[in-house]
């Protein structure tokens, strides 16, 4: 039975560190695309003023929904580090008790 919780736990530190690096990738690309709209706007202001006050709602939602994902990426990292404990830090020492 131990050994069963501990391949679901390396299974959950597996998928943790897969779903971190996705995360990883995608704030990547939304830097990028910061800097695209920055450059792409620094000629067009009145354009870009026009369109952040018609788009104040949706902008508020992808807000909202960054926020999400930057919560979930940090309670993600701190699962991590409890999975990488439980799983080689107590192995560890219950072996040498």
């Amino acid at each position: 039975m131990k050994n069963y919780l501990q391949n679901k736990m390396k299974n959950r530190l597996a998928y943790c560190v897969e779903w971190k690096n996705s995360v990883d990738i995608y704030l990547a690309n939304k830097e990028i695309t910061k800097k695209a709209d920055i450059e792409y706007y620094k000629s067009r202001q009145i354009l870009k003023l026009i369109l952040d006050i018609y788009f104040i709602p949706t902008n508020l939602i992808k807000l909202l929904k960054y926020l999400k994902i930057l919560h979930e990426y940090k309670k993600n990292q701190i699962e991590i580090k409890v999975l990488t404990y439980e799983l080689f830090h107590k192995k560890n020492r219950s072996v040498n008790d």
